[in-house]
């Protein structure tokens, strides 16, 4: 088990309430309490407040969405674009699984209850999905796809798995990422 300090289990217990709650609904005292952190330790580490708090757990979500295609970067031979792409909705699937479809994601979270208030957390969205997306384009590009269309096909497949992640939990089932996977299946096949 990786030892975390108060500040990574602050971000990270922050990254998973805002996904299930939103940030508007999840209060800086819940955060403390289920990082198991020090009270004080929001101001010491955070002295930007709830913005800079939101910004980081962006931060922190982009770099765990990003880690397994920045993986994939170096896998010989490159995987195909189907099998990049299978990867992201399975992680979905995964959140949903795990959350009992409470869980979605913490940068759209970000996006729907704070980015219009604060430029802090709307810069932090806005650079969480070109982290995000920058290894997908590439990872896609490898597997075949020309570079052009590359970036557009990943921001479709960001886009598509994002909406059918919202649809899924409101749905409380996974037929949003199974028509995604199948629609995103037959394109790739096409290239």
């Amino acid at each position: 088990m990786v030892e975390r300090s108060p500040r990574e289990r602050t971000v990270r217990s922050a990254a998973l309430l805002f996904r299930e709650r939103g940030v508007g609904a999840t209060g800086m005292r819940e955060v403390v309490a289920h990082a198991g952190a020090p009270r004080g330790s929001l101001q010491h580490y955070f002295p930007g407040g709830k913005d800079e708090l939101v910004a980081e757990a962006m931060t922190w979500m982009a770099e765990r969405a990003a880690r397994p295609l920045r993986a994939s970067l170096d896998v010989e031979p490159p995987p195909a674009p189907a099998e990049v792409v299978r990867g992201v909705v399975d992680r979905f699937r995964e959140v949903l699984t795990i959350t009992d479809f409470r869980g979605g994601c913490p940068i759209v979270a970000g996006v729907a209850d704070a980015a219009w208030e604060s430029d802090v957390v709307a810069d932090a969205a806005r650079d969480a999905f070109v982290h995000w997306l920058d290894p997908l384009a590439h990872a896609l590009r490898r597997g075949g796809v020309p570079a052009g269309r590359a970036e557009r096909l990943a921001l479709m497949v960001v886009s598509a798995v994002e909406g059918a992640l919202v649809v899924s939990r409101a749905r409380r089932d996974e037929t949003a990422l199974d028509a995604v996977q199948e629609e995103l299946d037959l394109l790739l096949e096409a290239l």
